[in-house]
C-alpha cells in the first residue's frame, strides 16, 4: 500500500468513526435505546463519575440504562465539534471530542432536585475498536467544565 492509499484510508476510517459519534448523539437525542446501544462493545465502559458522582458501569446494558435514568424524561440536544481521531492500531483510535448538551425534564423529572434543566460544556474522551468491520465505543469519559443549571 502507497502512503496516498494509505492517507485516504485512514481518512476513511476517521470519518467512519466520525459517523459513530454522529450517531451517539442522534440516537441519544432520539431516545432510540436499541441503535445507542448497537455503537458500543459488549465490554464497554463508561465513566461520567465528574458528571454524576456514579461510579463507571461497564457493558452496553448498564451503559443504555444509565443514559436512559439521566434523559428519558427529557427533551435534549447533545452536540459534538472538533473531533481530534487519532488511530492506534489497526483496529483502534481514541478521540477527543468538545461537547455541549441541553437537558430539558419534563416537570417533576428532573434526576436532579430543585433543577428542571441544565446546559453543559465540556469534552468526551473515547477510545473505539473495530469488531466485525464496525467502529464501536470501547470506552467513554466525560469531562464537563462547566454546567449552567437551571428551575
Amino acid at each position: 500500500m502507497n502512503s496516498t492509499t494509505h492517507g485516504l484510508a485512514d481518512l476513511q476510517t476517521k470519518e467512519a468513526i466520525k459517523d459513530v459519534k454522529a450517531r451517539y448523539c442522534r440516537f441519544l437525542d432520539t431516545k432510540d435505546w436499541a441503535g445507542f446501544g448497537n455503537l458500543f462493545t459488549a465490554d464497554a465502559t463508561m465513566d461520567v463519575r465528574e458528571d454524576t458522582g456514579m461510579d463507571p458501569v461497564t457493558g452496553v446494558e448498564a451503559i443504555v440504562a444509565q443514559v436512559r435514568f439521566a434523559v428519558d424524561h427529557a427533551s435534549s440536544s447533545h452536540q459534538v465539534h472538533t473531533p481530534e481521531v487519532e488511530l492506534t492500531g489497526p483496529d483502534t483510535a481514541r478521540a477527543v471530542w468538545a461537547m455541549q448538551d441541553r437537558v430539558v425534564w419534563q416537570p417533576g423529572r428532573s434526576p436532579l432536585e430543585g433543577v428542571g434543566s441544565i446546559t453543559g460544556y465540556g469534552q468526551y474522551h473515547e477510545t473505539y475498536r473495530r469488531v466485525d468491520g464496525e467502529w464501536k465505543i470501547a470506552s467513554l469519559r466525560l469531562s464537563r467544565f462547566h454546567v449552567d443549571m437551571h428551575q
